[in-house]
């Protein structure tokens, strides 16, 4: 009984020394095991292809051989199967960022679309506009998350980034398929249900967008600007949650890489709740930002720079 005590004992104090991953953190963890999945698969399916080509092999010399198995490699450039896959330096790192940020999270992806504004993209499907994304042939994102002097309170995102690679021209249709959004969708009104002190209803928020710049930063670029208005009970026309909000997300191409930054909960200077200065990123700060990350993409960019 006095082991089983002193095992016991022992649990305890090992319980109290281990790390438990923040929530955000095992979702991420979670989508790349996913992805490492899919992955899997993929391999499988191509060591199936080797393994018939091996037992083609067997018929070589043959008048009646088989003709060769086709594969991937048979279809792609040099130069197409030397930059394919995304890789960490094309992304922005926390020292480009001026403020200090604390956990990064990523994952990289396959036949993704390219996605901009998801709030955006709902109102182009609400007014009927045809703007569905090109699917990217690989992706790579990365989310930097704010320093909390609170270890118990959770981190909030600063800056979230998603790298495409595209097939040539879809890049510039990205940003034609934005202008379409942006013409449609200057003010735009959403409507879900919600609680009000514990009472039910459907609120109603006015979203707006607008391109303050373009252009600063690699082919192609431009920044949107999208502020979210306090909603309002639909029925009584009261407020039903006054907080309103400024997000900005910047698209820049170079080449076949298309990537888009977008700024988390609270994270300009100039919100419309009137944060303190300096807590926060200037548009200044954030063009310089596209600048850096065209500058990382450069690299692998098909064509380079």
């Amino acid at each position: 009984m006095r082991d089983e005590t002193r095992f016991v004992e022992q649990v305890h104090r090992d319980l109290r020394d281990v790390r438990w991953p923040e929530p955000a953190e095992i979702r991420a963890r979670a989508r790349r095991r996913s992805r490492r999945t899919a992955l899997t698969a993929a391999v499988a399916v191509l060591v199936v292809v080797s393994g018939s080509a091996v037992a083609v092999g067997e018929w070589a010399g043959r008048k009646d051989a088989p003709p060769a198995p086709l594969s991937a490699a048979t279809f792609a450039s040099p130069a197409t199967a030397a930059r394919a896959e995304i890789p960490q330096e094309a992304l922005l790192t926390p020292a480009d960022v001026p403020l200090r940020t604390g956990v990064q999270l990523g994952e990289a992806g396959l036949m993704e679309p390219v996605r901009v504004d998801p709030v955006l993209e709902s109102c182009g499907r609400d007014r009927g506009v045809p703007a569905d994304p090109p699917t990217s042939r690989y992706s790579r994102s990365r989310t930097l998350l704010r320093v909390s002097a609170d270890p118990t309170t959770r981190h909030p995102a600063l800056l979230t980034q998603d790298v495409y690679r595209v097939d040539p021209g879809q890049g510039r249709l990205v940003f034609g398929l934005v202008g379409i959004l942006l013409n449609a969708c200057a003010e735009w009104q959403s409507s879900g249900p919600a609680l009000l002190h514990g009472r039910p209803l459907v609120a109603v928020r006015t979203h707006r967008w607008e391109t303050p710049v373009s252009g600063f930063a690699g082919d192609e670029s431009v920044m949107l600007r999208h502020v979210s208005l306090g909603s309002r009970d639909r029925s009584a026309g009261k407020a039903a949650a006054p907080d309103a909000s400024v997000e900005v997300t910047m698209v820049v191409r170079v080449g076949d890489l298309v990537t888009v930054v977008a700024t988390g909960p609270g994270a300009l200077e100039d919100r419309v709740d009137a944060a303190r200065p300096g807590d926060g990123l200037s548009y200044a700060d954030l063009e310089t930002l596209g600048r850096t990350a065209a500058r990382r993409m450069c690299a692998s960019a098909v064509p380079g720079c």
